[in-house]
């Protein structure tokens, strides 16, 4: 009688041989790898970033953009349409627009043409574009007619996610009651938390069900600081995610960002005049870090960048756990804990050359 544990017949097999296996990680912010970015409008760009990414243990991601007016969002069009389909390595899932309905003075690396007022009639011209790929869109809160559009995405099954803003407390609060329910890069491109006004981060804190985005680069974010987000709003909140640009998997260089030049060293990328608009580092790095930085373990690291983000994009049913019935997005992580292979909904995207 056959057992779970028999051999399939002519099916073909992987010999781990003593490897840990975990489940694909989930980036749900990041803009490029590989050469290629979401704003570059092309579909090679697209399969760069997907093969890249595979390469680097990520089986999911959605492709982090800003909107451009100025070239009626063909890049924002072409990466909808890709969404779904085999780009060779890591799968998209949709897209995260960054903007434009946020604060200009916390836009961070964003340039202001991309900056518009939170109008229905702009956030048409968006959905006429992206259709049903829009996954999640970084909004302030504060900004007059914000709250109509986050419920509307709300509504929509579009994930609102607080950040570049100057919220306070109360507005921060507004804003989540309207329908936010993830946060984009905690602390970075937000007011600041101090004691006569404490700005948003508290009011964050209160909502349970609001999960929070990490950037584990030590750049963005202090260490200490990540050990403090982890102790206070537990492993089931945190999202490790990249922030990260096109020269993700690259040699250290110079690049282009939406028509600016931006330098990649030590892991931060910058604009030259030393502006951070992202980073360099891959999802599985920032995952050993967090783990660094917080003492955790390794299937708490897991958690916040594959669980965690499954659990935020409500898709937990299929992802970002090794459960029968799932996708099979799986990762082989070596001794050393580099990738060895990367399998996407169970077919291998990537596997290191040995000999």
């Amino acid at each position: 009688m056959d057992t779970a544990m028999d051999k399939p017949v002519d099916i073909p097999t992987l010999d781990a041989a003593g490897r840990t296996l975990i489940p694909g990680l989930i980036d749900v912010h990041v803009h490029g790898a590989g050469g290629g970015d979401t704003s570059d409008g092309e579909g090679k760009s697209m399969e760069a970033m997907s093969t890249t990414l595979a390469r680097l243990g990520i089986t999911s991601f959605l492709a982090t953009a800003m909107p451009r007016p100025e070239i009626a969002n063909r890049h924002l069009e072409i990466a909808a349409g890709l969404a779904g389909h085999d780009l060779g390595g890591a799968l998209l899932l949709g897209l995260h627009l960054e903007g434009p309905f946020i604060s200009v003075e916390k836009r961070g690396g964003i340039q202001i043409p991309a900056i518009l007022p939170p109008t229905p009639e702009h956030l048409d011209q968006i959905l006429a574009v992206t259709g049903d790929k829009l996954r999640m869109m970084t909004i302030a809160p504060e900004i007059d007619g914000a709250l109509e559009v986050i419920r509307e995405l709300a509504r929509r099954d579009i994930i609102p996610s607080f950040g570049h803003s100057d919220a306070d407390f109360q507005q921060t609060q507004a804003g989540i009651e309207a329908g936010i329910s993830h946060v984009t890069h905690l602390y970075n491109t937000m007011r600041v938390l101090h004691h006569r006004d404490p700005g948003p981060v508290p009011a964050i804190f209160e909502h349970p069900d609001v999960t929070v985005q990490i950037i584990c680069d030590g750049i963005h974010l202090h260490r200490d600081m990540v050990r403090y987000i982890y102790r206070q709003f537990g492993e089931d909140r945190c999202v490790c995610i990249t922030d990260g640009m096109r020269s993700i998997g690259m040699p250290e260089g110079r690049f282009i960002y939406y028509g600016q030049e931006f330098e990649s060293i030590d892991g931060a990328a910058r604009y030259l005049d030393g502006t951070l608009i992202g980073t360099t580092l891959d999802l599985r790095q920032m995952m050993l870090n967090f783990m660094e930085f917080t003492g955790c373990t390794l299937e708490s690291a897991v958690k916040a960048a594959s669980t965690n983000p499954a659990r935020t994009l409500n898709l937990h049913d299929r992802k970002g756990s090794i459960e029968v019935g799932k996708d099979a997005d799986l990762v082989l992580l070596d001794h050393d804990l580099s990738v060895w292979a990367t399998l996407v909904n169970g077919r291998m995207v990537y596997q290191r050359e040995t000999g």
